[in-house]
């Protein structure tokens, strides 16, 4: 999801309320941030879980 929109991401400015990954019990927020930073250093300025 995040590889195909990441333009999304890396456009909307930090001044915007950040936008929430929705995920069941079966995601652990520590490995998903590691993996989405590969993708995209700043990521966690445009996210919260």
């Amino acid at each position: 999801m995040l590889s195909k929109n990441i333009d999304y991401f890396k456009s909307k400015p930090g001044s915007i309320p950040k936008n929430a990954l929705l995920l069941d019990n079966g995601y652990h927020p520590e490995h998903l941030t590691i993996e989405l930073e590969k993708i995209y250093p700043q990521i966690m300025t445009k996210i919260k879980f």
